[in-house]
């Protein structure tokens, strides 16, 4: 519909559009009325640009032209009242979005919400909570003044520990209140998997409480020539179970006041890479070299189950020292497993001090490149990758009977049963001799083989 009178048809618009924006709060009386005035002014200047006169009186045309204009309005003020509460209730939506964020933001539900993990550390974020909670549960047990004797400090990590947690009050902190890192535990998984290596190569089994019999391959149905007409024979595969039950390892990280001059950030960054490092240390140590005693409650490693089944390549009597090991030993490793694992993942396990000692199978003029290092920093012997790993015995020309040198295979068909996420809690009691305060990790694991021809090891003959 075209007006003769477009600027009166502007006017009203402006006049509608004040009223509304009045009514939504989003003017005062006042600014409605500047508002209005400056766009009768705007109008009044363009008509002079335009040629056209104003007038104070409206005339028969411009009053047919108002009459078209409410016609046009009527049936639309259900509409028009309803407009103001869809925008209060789309403002009530917003804050509630707002205050979910909000404890979205407080909570880490999200674990990364800090950025990415760096390479070596957890993300700040994740340091400020692991610490949080450590200065918390400390102030909750009244040990933060032994700890910390100056309030000055005290006051400023009591403060921040609040701020990282969420808590605004200064009320008397409870169990609720006290804010574990679970939304952060997977960075310190992948740290634990950044310094060790079962967590990297072992495929990993979710535990659940009792006895968990994830399957192991047995006896294949070998496969055969069919005569025309002939009876299928039946072929079943043999199926047994590997046993995964939950065993605890952990210890305590002791941290020192000295730590406290620091912000918050180091002191869970010290934290988390301390637990991580021992994890990992622990993880595999059972995972390689756990003989099935006392000291590993039972649970076979790698290399006991490879003793035990025939597939541990022993060097000659009387070479007990490592380095008496030659390179055909290392490659006669490679017979004791399945084919698969020579063309797909086989890796070699070594400790790192044996990398000097794999320089020197260079030196043979025939086969110069025997071991090298790719661009990417990884290492190759005969064109196996070599995972580095600090449990296996290290290189030295001192006798060492009856230790294990190095490991072959894919152990990507052996589980790593893991209960829940790591768990880390804080001694309500200072350590007064030391002057210190413990905080103690725990995680629940357990080791078992999926396929026997997966793995073998090289082990230094008995004294």
């Amino acid at each position: 519909m075209k007006f003769k009178y477009p600027f009166v048809t502007a006017l009203f618009a402006i006049i509608a559009l004040a009223a509304w924006l009045l009514n939504v709060g989003a003017f005062t009386p006042g600014t409605a009325a500047a508002f209005v005035v400056v766009g009768q002014l705007g109008l009044f200047t363009f008509s002079k640009r335009q040629g056209v006169v104003f007038e104070g009186i409206l005339s028969s045309e411009q009053v047919a032209e108002f009459g078209q204009i409410i016609k046009g309005l009527k049936g639309k003020g259900a509409e028009l009242e309803q407009m103001p509460k869809d925008v209060q209730a789309l403002q009530t939506e917003v804050q509630t979005l707002q205050k979910e964020v909000q404890s979205l933001r407080r909570s880490r539900l999200q674990g990364m919400a800090g950025g990415v993990r760096p390479h070596g550390k957890i993300s700040d974020d994740a340091a400020r909570e692991l610490a949080a909670a450590f200065i918390i549960q400390c102030a909750r047990h009244g040990a933060l003044e032994a700890w910390c004797p100056e309030s000055s400090k005290r006051d400023f990590l009591i403060n921040e520990a609040r701020q990282v947690a969420g808590i605004t009050t200064r009320a008397a902190i409870t169990t609720s209140d006290v804010p574990l890192p679970v939304g952060y535990s997977g960075q310190l998984i992948e740290l634990i998997a950044e310094f060790g290596v079962a967590r990297n190569e072992m495929m990993l089994f979710p535990m659940s409480g009792g006895t968990n019999k994830p399957p192991r391959m047995g006896t294949r149905p070998a496969f055969g020539s069919i005569a025309m007409s002939a009876a299928l024979t039946q072929l079943s595969p043999t199926i047994t179970f590997a046993a995964l039950e939950s065993h605890k390892i952990g210890g305590v990280v002791i941290l020192p006041r000295e730590i406290d001059d620091q912000s918050i950030v180091p002191m869970g960054q010290f934290l988390a890479r301390y637990g991580a490092v021992e994890f990992a240390r622990a993880e595999d140590t059972w995972a390689f070299l756990a003989d099935g005693s006392a000291t590993y409650e039972q649970v076979k490693g790698v290399c006991q189950i490879a003793s035990e089944n025939s597939k541990v390549n022993t060097l000659a009597a009387g070479k007990t020292a490592p380095s008496d090991a030659a390179l055909d030993d290392l490659r006669a490793m490679r017979l004791l497993v399945s084919t698969a694992c020579l063309s797909r993942g086989g890796k070699y396990y070594l400790n790192a001090t044996w990398e000097a000692r794999l320089r020197k199978f260079n030196n043979n003029q025939n086969d110069p490149y025997v071991f090298v290092y790719r661009p990417d920093g990884t290492a190759l012997l005969d064109g196996f990758e070599i995972v580095w790993t600090e449990v296996l015995t290290p290189y030295s020309t001192t006798p060492s009977p009856s230790t294990y040198l190095a490991v072959f295979g894919n152990l990507g068909f052996w589980w790593m049963g893991e209960r829940g996420q790591p768990r880390i809690d804080t001694s309500i009691h200072p350590l007064w001799m030391n002057d210190q305060l413990a905080t103690r990790f725990i995680e629940e694991i357990d080791f078992d083989y999926n396929s026997l021809l997966a793995a073998s090891a090289l082990k230094t003959p008995a004294a």
